[in-house]
């Protein structure tokens, strides 16, 4: 599996903590009701870093070996570099073959094809069978986002959402006044001064970090590809619109091919230097609950933190899913592939550079975890003194202000829908549209070829 930029500064755990997002008390003896296969035996694809078992994942096959000594985990260890992992994932499922238990990333792995190709076991029955599944402990529409021709075919493990952040004084220096609730195009008429001076400089970004086509789209809150019906509404007024305000993002923020290495935190250290207007870094939930910390203690400023906003404006949140586990429908054993989820849901995994238990990278997608870590933050980091780093020193850790907590409330409670990130549309549309964003061509040259694309990708 490729490790993306989003997980760089913590490589050697952040992928599998991601999936500790759902935190059920599930019954450890299976799902009464649902006996699918005979099998005895549990095949798992082991993610290999550096030549190493990912920890991780190397604690749930030992936590499930205890639960379950009946079952024999089958364990076939593939390299996450060059994204390997991903790709085998895939083309041994599609092929039917392949693990019980798929683990991805939607990011690296393209989970619309494996819908359309009807490899993954819908998991509303095992779900609606287990009666210590804790329904309420979930955001309904991060627990649907993997809603397929009416079955549930995966579940976001956590989700993020697609956010920014600046300071009081950057918005202030910059005449910029951004209200709550603001509508796309409010929010880019706020910024369009700003986006004026930005004149091609490479010294000054409105955005720290390249901003996906298919995540703008997304944020948008409208729906433009219909998966199940393989149509697109592209001919939408709407759609036209959100791409002119993509246009105007694209050419004042860094492009993906000047991108040489990445940190995970491109946006704070550009709001420190002075040169970008917005953050868009993908904080892991215990670093965004230290971001106003951080930023008061780095630039002395006021954090400012929100949603990109819907099309239509409002209080709503689109989320994109995370880590993501399904089932393998070529699986003889489903109810021990069932299991083994179960059991990476429940485990904890221990983060010896902080010495305490973080489950997560993103936002768990389940309640319990959420509180676990807002609760460890207040007790064992608010008022404490921490090292950012030997550059900038150490920082006081603060309570979350009012605003930040209704951000945070806002980012858990209002979620609208979830979204899955899909790779190769995201490449179809940017190649599609590169003509017209970079001005070589018109709107209405592009938007043709882009339409017959997309069309043909979707009745693949």
């Amino acid at each position: 599996m490729k490790i993306s930029r989003k997980r760089l500064v913590a490589v050697g755990f952040v992928i599998i903590i991601a999936a500790a997002g759902i935190y059920p008390v599930l019954n450890k003896n299976g799902v009464k009701g649902i006996s699918l296969g005979k099998s005895n035996n549990l095949k798992v694809y082991v993610m290999q870093i550096a030549g190493k078992t990912h920890p991780e994942m190397q604690a749930w096959i030992d936590n499930f070996k205890k639960k379950y000594p009946n079952i024999n985990i089958k364990e076939t260890p593939v390299s996450v570099e060059n994204n390997q992992y991903s790709k085998k994932l895939l083309a041994d499922s599609l092929a039917g073959n392949g693990p019980d238990v798929l683990y991805f990333d939607p990011e690296e792995l393209n989970v619309h094809s494996m819908q359309k190709s009807q490899i993954l076991t819908d998991l509303k029955p095992f779900i609606e069978n287990d009666k210590d599944f804790d329904a309420e402990n979930y955001n309904k529409a991060v627990l649907n986002a993997g809603k397929y021709n009416g079955k549930m075919t995966f579940i976001p493990l956590d989700y993020y959402v697609n956010s920014y952040i600046t300071t009081d004084k950057l918005l202030k220096n910059n005449d910029i006044n951004l209200k709550n609730n603001m509508s796309q195009n409010d929010f880019i008429e706020a910024a369009s001064k700003y986006i004026s001076s930005i004149n091609g400089s490479k010294n000054k970004t409105l955005f720290a970090y390249p901003m996906s086509i298919t995540s703008f789209l997304a944020s948008s809150g409208i729906d433009f590809v219909d998966y199940e019906n393989k149509k697109t509404h592209f001919d939408k007024p709407e759609f036209k619109k959100i791409i002119d305000n993509y246009k105007k993002i694209y050419n004042s923020s860094p492009k993906q091919a000047e991108i040489t290495g990445t940190s995970g935190e491109e946006g704070y250290d550009a709001i420190k230097a002075g040169t970008t207007l917005f953050s868009d870094d993908r904080l892991a939930l215990r670093d965004l609950l230290e971001s106003e910390s951080k930023i008061k203690g780095v630039t002395g400023e006021t954090q400012i933190i929100n949603s990109m906003p819907t099309y239509n404006g409002g209080d709503k949140v689109i989320a994109m899913a995370g880590e993501c586990m399904a089932i393998n429908k070529s699986s003889k054993n489903k109810e021990a592939a069932y299991n083994f989820i179960k059991t990476a849901l429940s485990t904890e995994i221990k983060i010896e550079s902080k010495g305490n238990y973080v489950p997560l990278q993103n936002i768990p997608a389940g309640k319990k975890f959420r509180d676990i870590t807002f609760n460890q933050y207040l007790k064992d980091e608010v008022g404490k003194t921490e090292e950012i780093s030997k550059h900038d020193g150490s920082v006081t850790m603060l309570k979350p202000s009012n605003k930040f907590e209704a951000y945070y409330n806002k980012i858990t409670q209002d979620i609208e829908k979830t979204e899955a990130y899909d790779p190769t549309l995201d490449d179809l549309i940017m190649k599609c549209l590169m003509p017209y964003l970079e001005g070589k061509d018109s709107y209405d040259s592009v938007f043709k070829n882009l339409q017959e694309k997309v069309k043909v990708y979707l009745n693949e």
